[in-house]
């Protein structure tokens, strides 16, 4: 019953706010910041209407064409909104009542920061796939038969994260090994070695699995790329102290940079600075990615499936100004971390400094 009302309602709002064109493509994020699952209906600007529903903490991005309009029971009545694209939205708690409040980023109040406008009814582009090239080096100690498809298995979770937060999904087209030096125990000079050995073609990124360290002490790298779109990524392979979740972790984590995340303050975030700190380890931990980080990841795959990508720093100027909203407002909650700054920098006309490898 209270879904039918809220479908109606939905309905009925849409066809008063919404006109059936130009539309435009892009994303609503929605996040649920209470303490209970939250219930809504979504009707888009072609009439399409969708159930869904988010457990306290998960995200959900919504691809919708310029207007989407979005009804929840507020405890009280019924509530409806119209939401605009490439926006984050959040459920809360207020004295008992449902609430969806917007997050507003740098970027939100500025003029001409719109997707680019398609036609009404036109169909959102295909998930776009990323051809990725499996590698271990010669330290693992497991034969093929026993770590392809341990690694296969774990690239196949982590694409599943990545596709529910971006529309992204990474194929496995080619595996193999490759000879890491042994004198060599930096981890950035381990990744240029690899980035040196291995070429990532057919692949579109080479990810490579080290087992040549053993655990130090204190904060080490875990992963890591240099950044957006990388050719290469090297994650450390140890056989003990990590759990199976924080592997899953980290891999999604580096994944998240080549995608366009940056670090965030949010605990519940992999994409946090620091992993391997056992918060993957409770029975209730989802993997997931913070909001700010799910819009950004968004337009940039929204980029790549726009068929005209050619490039990070090349991306359409709407993009490029929402990106740069994104990673300021995370800069700002976090002002010691470069990884944001750095990103930002990447958009702008390129520097002759070589980029350090984000972890």
């Amino acid at each position: 019953m209270k879904f039918r009302l809220l479908l109606a309602i939905a309905t009925v709002s849409l066809a008063g706010w919404v006109c059936p064109s130009p539309a435009r493509a892009g994303v609503v994020v929605l996040c649920n910041r209470t303490e209970e699952k939250v219930d809504f209906v979504v009707v888009r600007i072609d009439g399409k209407v969708s159930r869904h529903s988010l457990e306290p903490e998960d995200i959900s991005p919504i691809e919708v064409a310029d207007k989407v309009a979005i009804a929840f029971d507020a405890g009280r009545a019924p509530r409806r909104a119209l939401l605009t694209a490439n926006s984050i939205h959040c459920f809360v708690s207020n004295l008992g009542n449902l609430e969806l409040v917007r997050l507003l980023l740098p970027s939100d109040d500025s003029t001409g920061l719109q997707p680019a406008a398609t036609q009404g009814g036109t169909k959102l582009a295909p998930v776009c796939s990323i051809r990725v090239k499996l590698l271990v080096d010669d330290d693992e100690p497991a034969v093929q038969k026993l770590w392809e498809p341990r690694l296969r298995a774990r690239l196949t979770a982590a694409s599943e994260i990545i596709e529910k937060h971006c529309r992204v999904r990474l194929n496995v087209v080619r595996v193999g090994t490759w000879e890491s030096n042994d004198k060599v125990i930096d981890f950035v000079k381990t990744l240029r070695e690899f980035e040196l050995t291995v070429a990532p073609a057919p692949a579109q990124v080479a990810i490579g699995f080290t087992s040549q360290y053993e655990v130090p002490k204190g904060r080490a790298h875990l992963g890591g790329t240099r950044g957006p779109l990388h050719s290469h990524i090297l994650i450390r392979e140890w056989s003990q102290h990590i759990s199976k979740t924080e592997r899953l972790e980290v891999l999604v984590h580096e994944l998240g940079h080549f995608l366009g995340a940056v670090h965030c303050g949010e605990q519940t975030s992999v994409m946090r600075p620091i992993l391997g700190d056992r918060v993957s380890r409770a029975a209730d931990f989802r993997i997931g990615f913070d909001p700010v980080n799910t819009l950004a990841m968004y337009l940039l795959g929204e980029e790549m499936r726009s068929g005209q990508f050619r490039g990070f720093r090349q991306i359409r100027p709407a993009t490029k100004a929402q990106l740069i909203g994104a990673y300021t407002a995370l800069s700002e909650i976090m002002p010691d971390d470069t990884t944001a700054k750095r990103y930002i920098s990447l958009l702008k006309p390129p520097q002759e400094n070589k980029a350090a490898p984000e972890r």
